[in-house]
């Protein structure tokens, strides 16, 4: 199978795209907006599996109207700096958009904000949110729970998802100090992308569906992921599970849908957001002080064998991003032919570079 890149396209050629394709689909210029700039913040960072990629998975939920392309969200405030939001199975990416804004706003008059979100789809790459935090002087921190795929520690079968957790802080005249991982030793999408392309996965990322360890993928897609060091990734899965899914109302233990297998029901997936305000406890400046002072004592490291240097969690991302805002954002084979039957289907010009 063809896997190699076919070119590069300006990032905002292919958001731009990406918006007419979702407003094709019954979204608001606004809504469209939210989910395109997930997406492209996603391949800018270098997280692909959750990029353009991802819009024709999205865009097929629509047709079955297992989404809603315009969502009536309810919020309830029992507490001035806490929302409980009901996304109405809304697109993943506008809610969190929407509560993002409503913890941010709560954060500048409370010194800190939190929101939960239930009937939600697939959010997108975690970080993102998280991120919108640190650009406000916040620390933000963002929590969702999958679909069942990971098995507790000591079991073979799934009960968590690979449940991401993303943290970000500001860093002062570096990039944000950025933390987005799945509780999973890998992220499901990495064993998709090698199943498509027929390639094997490392050992200990899954077992298969008779509970053996496994570098077939296909095979892996149909048993089990494997927690990151056991005991402790497990635990931080059902952590995700509780706050994004059991705190918030929405699908947890198992019960959200698969969005790439499951097409009779809306996912109900759940979300845990939160940010406060660093001059809570002490002054900007002196924070960023603080914090330049810890990276400049890391980056002064001795590198270890087969390193160049020593990165902080989000310095690799940052980098990436600024080398695609200004190179384009590359584009493998097969999500070419994404875009590809979007235009087709839609009547919408492919971006320059790949028509």
């Amino acid at each position: 199978m063809m896997t190699e890149e076919i070119g590069h396209i300006r990032p905002r050629n292919l958001e731009a795209f990406i918006v007419k394709a979702f407003m094709h689909h019954g979204l608001s210029e606004d809504h469209a907006n939210s989910v395109a700039h997930t997406m492209i913040v996603a391949n800018l960072r270098g997280v692909d599996t959750h990029g353009v990629v991802r819009s024709g998975s999205y865009i097929e939920r629509f047709k079955l109207n297992l989404v809603k392309p315009q969502p009536a969200f309810k919020v309830e405030t029992r507490y001035g700096w806490a929302h409980a939001i009901d996304a109405d199975n809304g697109m993943g990416p506008v809610v969190s958009d929407f509560a993002m804004k409503k913890v941010l706003d709560s954060a500048e008059s409370h010194g800190i904000g939190g929101a939960t979100v239930r009937q939600s789809n697939h959010f997108g790459a975690a970080q993102v949110f998280a991120l919108q935090a640190a650009a406000q002087d916040c620390i933000g921190i963002v929590l969702s729970p999958a679909s069942k795929s990971l098995a507790p520690f000591g079991s073979m079968e799934p009960l968590f998802g690979t449940n991401p957790i993303a943290v970000a802080a500001p860093a002062g005249r570096h990039a944000p100090w950025c933390l987005d991982m799945a509780t999973s030793i890998s992220a499901r999408g990495h064993i998709r992308i090698a199943a498509r392309r027929g390639e094997p996965i490392p050992e200990g990322w899954a077992l298969d569906d008779q509970g053996r360890p496994t570098t077939d993928a296909e095979a892996a897609l149909k048993g089990v992921m494997l927690p990151f060091a056991g005991p402790k990734g497990s635990a931080l899965a059902m952590l995700v599970d509780m706050m994004g899914g059991a705190l918030s109302g929405s699908g947890y233990a198992g019960t959200i849908r698969d969005m790439t297998r499951d097409f009779e029901t809306p996912q109900d997936v759940g979300h845990f957001f939160m940010a406060f305000k660093i001059d809570a406890f002490m002054p900007v400046p002196e924070y960023t002080a603080r914090m330049e002072h810890m990276i400049a004592t890391l980056k002064a490291l001795k590198p270890a064998a087969g390193f160049d240097e020593v990165m902080y969690p989000g310095e690799r991302e940052a980098r990436l991003a600024a080398k695609r805002e200004a190179e384009g954002i590359p584009i493998p084979f097969e999500t070419r032919k994404v875009l590809v039957q979007l235009s087709e289907e839609t009547g919408i010009a492919l971006p320059e570079g790949l028509n």
